[in-house]
Order: C-alpha cells, then structure tokens, then sequence
C-alpha cells in the first residue's frame, strides 16, 4: 500500500513537471506567433504611384496587385507554418525519431491519421449529426500523447490518445481518456 503511495506521488510529479513544460512551451509559442503575425502589417508595404505621365494607372495598379497577391500567399505559407508548430509540443528530438520509424512529415501524419480515426470516439452524433475530429483541434502533446476535440455540430467533447508507428510508417491510437461536453 505504501508503495503504491509513493509511486502515484511519482507519476503526479512526473505529470505536473511535464504539464509545466508543456505551458511554458506554450507561452513562447505565443509569443513567437504575436511576433510573426505583427511583422506582417509592417511588411505589406506597397510602392507609391509612379509621378511620370508617361505610365499609365492601369499597368501600375495590375503590378500592385500582382505584388499583393505574391506578399499575401508568401504571409500564408508563413502563417501555415506557425499554425502547425503551435499545436504541436513534439521537440525536434522526438520529430526525429518519429521519422527514423517511417514517418515522412511526423506532424501532419499523425493529425491525418488521427481524423481519420472517428471510431475512437466513443459517443454517438445527435441529430443526425456524425462525430469528427477537425484538424484545428488536435494537439500533439510529448510523445506518445495526443489530445483532440469532437464534434458533430451540436455537441462535442474531448480526448486524450495515445499512439504507437508502426512497421511502414503507419499510426496505431489508442484512446485513453474521453468526456462529452
């Protein structure tokens, strides 16, 4: 009995040092997005009319244009970016390994294979409604966690998961944790 005692102080050691890691991960993730996304109202800067007459307004304003759009997909790609790093708390270390296992890009692997997975959800759609796992919702926490919302448009939930690669790089989960909301 005492053992046990000692050992369940053990593991809620273990857990709060890893949930304080993973907040303070948070927090400069945060960080780091405010930074990005503030730089880009700095950066779409267009260029001032041409003052020589010989130029006509329609050629300017089709390159302005065309410049926005090139500015505003490379803004994209970046914010794509971003998006992705901050719902995930895999280290580099922990991204490596998943490669080494068959995983080509271990992030968006494991979120595809997950949505892909509505059976893991253990409580049914109302309404006629089915139950889904959106991409904006998974978060992938250390190795071999993962956490996910639910929902089918009327009601929704949570899940903690767990998962294991398996030979060919395939994604095996397991849920450990579910509450409907």
């Amino acid at each position: 009995m005492f053992a046990c005692l000692i050992l369940s102080l053990l593991a809620a050691g273990l857990f709060g040092y890893r949930w304080k890691r993973a907040e303070t991960q948070l927090r400069k993730t945060v960080e780091w997005t405010h930074f990005v996304m503030d730089s880009f109202g700095t950066s779409m800067e267009f260029p001032r009319p041409p003052y020589a007459t010989g130029i006509r307004d329609t050629v300017y304003w089709q390159w302005v244009a065309t410049m926005g759009q090139l500015q505003a997909r490379g803004a994209r790609q970046v914010a794509r970016h971003w998006i992705g790093l901050r719902s995930t708390l895999l280290d580099e270390v922990e991204i490596a390994q998943l490669k080494q296992e068959g995983l080509e890009d271990p992030p968006r692997q494991l979120r595809e294979s997950l949505m892909a997975r509505a059976d893991l959800i253990p409580f049914p759609g109302v309404l006629g409604g089915t139950m889904r796992i959106e991409d904006e919702s998974i978060v992938l926490l250390e190795r071999p966690y993962a956490f996910a919302r639910f929902d089918d448009g009327h009601i929704g939930g949570s899940m903690l998961l767990q998962y294991s690669v398996l030979s060919g790089g395939r994604v095996d989960w397991q849920r450990l944790w579910a509450s409907r909301e």
